[in-house]
């Protein structure tokens, strides 16, 4: 795949996928900055999922302590 400029997008590392799909459950996602990125689904996903699990965990834990 290549870019507007010919040259070839770099790999992403892990914490530019985190912070990919960090932003994108925001939807604060600029669009011209991961076009650079080469990802792969399976980051996304493995990424994506992680993710929502420490969300979910985050927001239980919030209301057990409430709740106490």
């Amino acid at each position: 795949m290549e870019s507007v400029m010919g040259e070839k997008p770099s790999k992403a590392t892990l914490f530019q996928v985190l912070l990919m799909v960090l932003s994108a459950f925001l939807g604060i996602r600029k669009r011209t900055e991961h076009e650079k990125l080469e990802v792969s689904p399976l980051q996304v996903i493995i990424v994506g999922v992680m993710a929502a699990a420490l969300f979910v965990l985050t927001v239980v834990s919030v209301v057990q302590l409430v709740i106490r």
